[in-house]
């Protein structure tokens, strides 16, 4: 049976990085976390064409000095989950209630395997209506900089509908966000049904890479 997570041993795994995550760069040409749903499918249906989701990004960047339109909505569809921002076909389960996202960088003894990325840990809520793909992907509206997904950093994150569902229906999915410069950043939400956005503030130190 594939695994089922809460809240909390989510966090533990991915304390552990237990998440199986794909080496690719968020700085390069696609690239997602593939989960099996996307590859076979469900008994042996035809996957689905992840290449469909990748639609134009929804949100345009900020002017110089404009305020930062943090997503605030947030519903509890199931109550193994905590409060889900945005939620309508997915949404993540841990940002504050002001469409916070606090992140910290990397200690001496981190086991992450890049650790040139900040990292938080976030839950995704998938909406048990859905039987395809999910892909999830971000950037920063207020600057340069980039936003990945797990460990290795990836540029798109596949939530698989496949999952073992929770006692209320939804799927819940652990991840990391990385991150390397605070700022306003939008989660992109892709789905055969719509695509929508996610607003959050990133807080957190600036990242150095080796070179600089």
């Amino acid at each position: 049976m594939r695994h089922r997570f809460s809240f909390v041993a989510a966090a533990l795994a991915l304390t552990a990085l237990g998440c199986d995550v794909g080496p690719v760069s968020p700085n390069g040409a696609g690239g997602a976390r593939q989960d099996s749903a996307a590859h076979e499918g469900k008994e042996g249906a035809k996957p689905y064409p992840v290449e469909r989701l990748r639609r134009p990004w929804a949100v345009e960047r900020l002017q110089p000095g404009a305020p930062c339109p943090v997503t605030t909505t947030t519903t509890r569809p199931d109550q193994a989950l905590g409060p889900v921002q945005g939620g309508w076909l997915a949404g993540p389960v841990g940002l504050g209630a002001d469409g916070r996202l606090e992140y910290t960088a990397p200690g001496s003894g981190s086991r992450l395997a890049d650790p040139t990325w900040a990292a938080q840990k976030v839950m995704w809520a998938v909406n048990p209506t859905l039987t395809t793909p999910v892909l999830v992907r971000g950037r920063r509206l207020d600057g340069p900089g980039v936003l990945g997904f797990d460990d290795p950093a990836v540029e798109e994150l596949l939530l698989d509908p496949a999952e073992d569902a929770l006692p209320g229906g939804w799927r819940d999915r652990p991840s990391l966000t990385r991150l390397r410069a605070p700022g306003c950043y939008a989660y992109q939400v892709d789905a055969a049904a719509g695509s929508f956005t996610i607003v959050f503030r990133a807080a957190g130190p600036a990242m150095r890479l080796a070179h600089d």
